[in-house]
């Protein structure tokens, strides 16, 4: 895990739908995002591209397998390859395992005005302890949706250390990052908390220190899921 702050970078997803026109006007109409490209047009749109923030999400209408494989004949691999695609969209529950982020500029205000569109998040803003506050949604097709603004932690998520002029996304004090940003090996934090807290500033000896440290790394959430 990294200690770099959380940032968006220029995403571009592909999301296979079954109602084209139902899933643009999710996306246009109720979420905000601005439709840039479509073929053959927006009435009976087969694709559209459409981007909110610089990120950009493609929608792709689903068609049968023989439609797809149709459309690749000039490239057998791929019309298999696209053929089978469109047959297990066909089968199976969609957007099942699929989490999509996108950054907003300010969450709550986001939040506010999908609100007034009428949407009601699965999920409503959050603070999480890797330095985002997100809200999530699920589109038409069942894709999970995380629009997410960085947010600034108080305190170092491995040790508990006050993050001064953290910024934000950062995780992690300098104390628990090895020289690359990155959060150090268990053992190297906890030799750390143990000397350089729990003994020197806490005055313990160390059995003491030991136990109190393992007792309080447990509760960081950099640690919580380490198998004592």
């Amino acid at each position: 895990m990294s200690n770099a702050p959380c940032d968006s970078f220029p995403i571009m997803i592909g999301f296979t739908v079954a109602n084209m026109q139902k899933s643009l006007a999710f996306y246009r109409d109720k979420l905000g995002f601005q439709l840039k490209e479509c073929w053959p047009n927006d009435k009976d749109a087969q694709w559209a591209s459409l981007v909110l923030d610089n990120q950009t999400i493609m929608l792709g209408q689903s068609a049968p397998a023989a439609v797809c494989e149709k459309m690749h004949e000039k490239n057998p691999a791929a019309g298999k390859f696209w053929g089978k695609h469109a047959t297990a969209f066909a089968e199976h529950t969609h957007g099942v395992g699929v989490v999509s982020y996108i950054k907003v500029a300010d969450v709550d205000k986001y939040a506010a005005q999908i609100g007034k569109q009428g949407l009601k998040p699965e999920l409503p803003p959050t603070s999480q302890f890797y330095g985002l506050r997100d809200v999530v949604l699920t589109d038409p097709d069942g894709y999970t949706l995380t629009f997410y603004t960085p947010i600034a932690l108080q305190n170092c998520q491995s040790c508990a250390m006050p993050l001064t002029d953290a910024k934000p996304g950062q995780m992690y004090c300098g104390y628990c990052v090895d020289e690359k940003g990155k959060l150090k090996a268990y053992e190297q934090v906890f030799e750390g908390t143990v000397t350089g807290y729990f003994m020197a500033h806490q005055k313990m000896k160390r059995p003491e220190a030991e136990k109190a440290t393992k007792e309080h790394l447990a509760k960081m959430p950099a640690w919580a899921a380490r198998k004592k």
